[in-house]
């Protein structure tokens, strides 16, 4: 396990993260567009968090603010007790950041990338060296290592960005959209890898439009044009949202008639539409799925599949916005 590094002190010394109502305006053609708006959460202790919304939501903005990449247009942010907009160099030092763009030095092979990061943060080079090379195994880099950056694939330019994140051991981890462009198993892999990062004292702060990934944290903060508007634990906000209730997926034909019977069965359950699908949230399953298939076609339409599944943060979105996490 790499060294943690240490801390300034202040009053929010003993909380890794404290953000106090950031907001983030800009001047578009004279209009002014509220990218985040009034953004206040603290982080106490190492855990992994998930910040769920839809693309647009804020969440690159936010995350940008608290690496130091973006200046707030109002608020502040601190980390380990530190204004990251008064002394941003002491902050860079306990943050890690893997943007959403991989972050990679094209030019330079894998090799390369990482000793420039370990010169950037003046790491003795015995130390570097150790760094280094548990990266590189780490993260399945050994055969690539001296491949230009600009040559490998996405996944392994994902896979260099962190190891690229982690060489100076930051307390922190923030990670914008980590798994875009990687297949299922790697992505798995790194969110096992990202969870074994609590064990270790960091915290994990990763955004995310996918509600499957922030399932795996230990806490969901939903965020929605610009706002918080939902924060705790992915159990606690399925429970508090949707309840003790259960989904059921219609698929039917002719997809036509989607809004037809979608609006016949909001008269007595909640119901919406979900691509081809009718999803519709009951609260006993054995007595209304019945109902449910027969309110269906008296609309004149065949139920082709039913599918039945518990509550999921995509469920909880869609309850607290009346949108899906893909519009």
């Amino acid at each position: 396990m790499l060294l943690l590094g240490g801390s300034g002190g202040s009053r929010y010394m003993e909380e890794y993260i404290r953000v106090e109502g950031v907001s983030k305006v800009y001047e578009v053609r004279g209009n002014k567009l509220i990218a985040i708006d009034d953004v206040s959460f603290s982080v106490v202790k190492p855990e992994f968090i998930a910040i769920l919304g839809p693309n647009g939501a804020g969440k690159t903005t936010l995350l940008n603010i608290i690496a130091t990449v973006l200046p707030p247009s109002k608020g502040k942010v601190y980390v380990k007790g530190i204004d990251v907009w008064r002394e941003p160099w002491r902050a860079k030092r306990l943050i890690g950041f893997v943007p959403q763009e991989y972050g990679v030095y094209e030019n330079l092979n894998v090799v390369e990338n990482l000793w420039l990061v370990c010169e950037i943060y003046r790491i003795p080079r015995n130390e570097a060296r150790r760094r280094v090379r548990e990266l590189i195994e780490l993260f399945g880099l050994e055969e690539h290592r001296r491949k230009l950056a600009g040559k490998l694939s996405g996944g392994l330019k994902r896979r260099l960005s962190i190891a690229m994140s982690l060489l100076h051991d930051p307390e922190i981890l923030v990670l914008d959209e980590p798994t875009t462009g990687l297949d299922p198993g790697i992505r798995r892999e790194l969110i096992e890898f990202l969870r074994d990062m609590i064990s270790k004292g960091r915290v994990v702060l990763m955004s995310t439009h996918i509600a499957g990934e922030a399932e795996l944290s230990d806490r969901v903060i939903v965020m929605y044009r610009g706002k918080i508007i939902a924060d705790d634990d992915p159990g606690e906000l399925k429970r508090k949202t949707v309840g003790l209730k259960t989904i059921v997926e219609l698929d039917i034909y002719p997809s036509s008639k989607l809004d037809e019977v979608v609006k016949t069965l909001s008269t007595r359950w909640h119901a919406s539409k979900k691509g081809s699908s009718v999803i519709v949230t009951v609260e006993r399953f054995e007595r209304e799925v019945v109902e449910i298939i027969d309110v269906a076609k008296y609309c004149n339409v065949n139920v082709l599949e039913v599918r039945v599944r518990p509550p999921g943060l995509d469920d909880v979105f869609l309850k607290l916005t009346g949108c899906k996490l893909g519009e």
